[in-house]
């Protein structure tokens, strides 16, 4: 009840005068809070509440960033909970798609990225805001931006370039992605780079060599699966000390049937 249906001045007086944690962390993330309610609870000393009434349409822009940043502070000494709230815990700012484009586009500066990744997902704003948000500090913010219909190919292109498969669904299968560019990306430093190669059916033998040879299990066994292995290679895979990358080779349905039996074999089956 705290934390989703709209309170009377006497329920939310009853929820919050014993002070309990829990209760007030529920009551500030209640979308139904009146002014005078996030007014209250603005001046609770703990970092949840203070992230919940951050994010909330009752609050001034000098207020939002001064409970934001006493919680940035208490995450930079240490706390924990101040870390939880910041990037794990706190309501979404829904209302923002609702407010006015004027309203909305003063959150671009926000110090939240809630705020700012709410903002990514209007699909109204100017080319100058989308501008700003797919250059944002913020990996989430940056790739809200990127699943608005008209983003540019190479924006696409740097994000997964600079994070790899740890962003890539749904940026590598959005229309506007550069697939003939999926090849180059087997030759980045990074393993979850490289791995997004593997998005390429058509990625060549050699490239599937160099990532055959990888210290990575997980990119020897994407190419074990890879529907475009030689078969010398899945035979080289079949031997890999990794039980994952010898499974998905033996699973590959390049692999001859007769090479199946004979593995089946092998084992006893």
């Amino acid at each position: 009840m705290a934390r989703h249906i709209p309170l009377t001045r006497e329920q939310f007086a009853e929820l919050t005068r014993g002070g309990e944690q829990e209760l007030l962390r529920a009551v500030a993330e209640n979308p139904h809070l009146t002014a005078e309610m996030a007014a209250r609870l603005a001046d609770v000393d703990d970092p949840v509440v203070r992230v919940a009434v951050a994010r909330s349409r009752h609050v001034d822009a000098g207020t939002r960033d001064r409970l934001y940043a006493l919680v940035e502070a208490e995450h930079a000494d240490g706390s924990t909970e101040a870390y939880v709230a910041l990037h794990w815990h706190g309501p979404t700012p829904g209302w923002l798609r609702d407010a006015p484009l004027e309203e909305r586009l003063t959150h671009l500066e926000r110090r939240d990225p809630a705020m700012r990744r709410e903002l990514a997902s209007c699909p109204d704003l100017p080319q100058d805001a989308w501008r700003r948000l797919d250059g944002d500090p913020d990996v989430g913010v940056r790739r809200a931006a990127a699943r608005r219909p008209d983003v540019p190919p190479e924006v696409l292109e740097r994000l997964v370039r600079a994070h790899g498969d740890h962003v890539r669904p749904p940026l590598v299968e959005h229309p506007n992605f550069p697939r003939h560019r999926l090849c180059s990306f087997a030759d980045e430093a990074d393993p979850r780079v490289r791995r997004v190669a593997l998005e390429d059916p058509g990625l060549p033998a050699p490239a599937l060599e160099r990532l055959a040879a990888a210290e990575e299990s997980h990119l020897r066994r994407g190419v074990a699966g890879h529907p475009g292995v030689t078969l010398a290679l899945l035979e080289r895979l079949l031997c890999d000390p990794a039980p994952e990358v010898a499974d998905a080779a033996a699973a590959n349905p390049a692999l001859p049937l007769d090479r199946m039996h004979r593995i089946l074999a092998d084992a006893g089956l």
